[in-house]
């Protein structure tokens, strides 16, 4: 044992203090990060593989677009669609006076918006009702804007909506 310990101390004498210093900051470092740092970096990774199992898997683009085409009605049932939104006014007790019809394509997809715009003749209830219907009946229609306008003698309300019809081209 005491020869072990002057063979320490020559090695040591050989280095001199820089040398001693360093294998000091060495012996500190290796135990920092074995106390601090590994720790942290194992419970990164189990954080990381954590949330990896909780996100959904990326899908296809592709993919998504052919499961919207499946949900949206074909072009050639839009007109049913609308046949359906002015049952539904008649239905609710509101009037539609003018519409307005655009079509818009949408570059590289099938998909079709149906641009809708109607001035509505009812109360302020019963137009509530009637937007409520067609939300909830025709799933595929988004509504856009709604502007109400009260005459000032006190008349009957006036209502402009703009909606949208999503069906597949």
């Amino acid at each position: 044992m005491k020869r072990l310990t002057q063979q320490i101390n020559r090695q040591l004498a050989l280095l001199g203090m820089p040398g001693v210093a360093g294998i000091g900051l060495l012996l500190f470092c290796l135990a920092f990060y074995f106390s601090g740092i590994r720790p942290l970096e194992i419970n990164i990774a189990q954080h990381q593989q954590l949330i990896a199992e909780q996100l959904p898997a990326r899908s296809e683009p592709k993919a998504d677009w052919r499961k919207l085409r499946a949900t949206l009605p074909d072009i050639s049932k839009a007109d049913r669609q609308i046949e359906k939104i002015h049952a539904l006014a008649a239905q609710n007790q509101v009037r539609l006076k003018e519409g307005e019809y655009r079509d818009e394509t949408f570059k590289g997809t099938q998909l079709v918006a149906r641009h809708l715009n109607f001035s509505v003749k009812g109360d302020y209830f019963q137009v509530r009702q009637f937007l409520s219907a067609m939300l909830t009946q025709i799933p595929t229609l988004s509504l856009d804007a709604v502007q109400f306008q009260k005459s000032a003698s006190g008349g009957a309300l006036e209502t402009r909506i703009s909606l949208s019809l999503y069906v597949a081209g």
